[in-house]
């Protein structure tokens, strides 16, 4: 259930879709436009608060800081969002309504935990919500692989403290993904 190769991937459309966005708003925002258009779209806590630029809680789900952010975000993303998207147990549908919500209510809950002039960007809280539902499913279908999905979690929860990384939108994130998965996917197992 939880093998991918070149072959199921190629059904991981959503997946490969998503990525795609994100690298070209990549090369559009870090490399073909001036500075101020990344920071027109990222999110800045003071911007969205006092002056109501509310897409900043949207749009940094498509940007990144550097080529490494976007590597592992997109490498995240194709393990994860794939794993979601070929088992065929959740919609198109609430596959991106969880990577969307992930996103939006952890950079939500960064609003209100970083800093006012803090600048925030990149797709890992909404990783982190796919992240909770492949958790999810491991801890109901292949319950010998929890202790690894357990180590797997702590592993990039402690990472997250890390310098210059968005602890609050991992969290919660991941926390979305968990709840929606409990609806797109548990609860639906249990029906008849």
């Amino acid at each position: 259930m939880f093998l991918l190769d070149a072959e199921n991937l190629k059904d991981a459309k959503l997946t490969l879709s998503l990525i795609f966005f994100n690298i070209i708003g990549y090369f559009i925002f870090n490399i073909a436009l001036p500075l101020d258009y990344l920071l027109f779209f990222a999110q800045i806590n003071r911007k969205i608060l006092y002056n109501l630029e509310i897409w900043r809680l949207l749009t940094p789900i498509f940007l990144h800081s550097d080529i490494i952010h976007l590597f592992s975000n997109m490498f995240a993303l194709l393990i994860f969002g794939a794993t979601i998207e070929i088992t065929l147990k959740i919609s198109k549908i609430q596959y991106l309504l969880i990577y969307f919500t992930s996103g939006l209510i952890g950079n939500i809950f960064s609003l209100f935990f970083l800093p006012l002039d803090s600048v925030s960007l990149g797709a890992s809280g909404a990783i982190f919500g796919l992240i909770g539902v492949v958790f999810f499913m491991i801890a109901t279908e292949e319950r010998s692989l929890l202790p690894f999905a357990l180590i797997y979690i702590l592993y990039f929860i402690t990472a997250s403290f890390l310098p210059g990384i968005n602890i609050w939108a991992h969290i919660f994130g991941l926390l979305a993904g968990l709840l929606l998965a409990y609806f797109f996917y548990y609860r639906k197992s249990l029906l008849p």
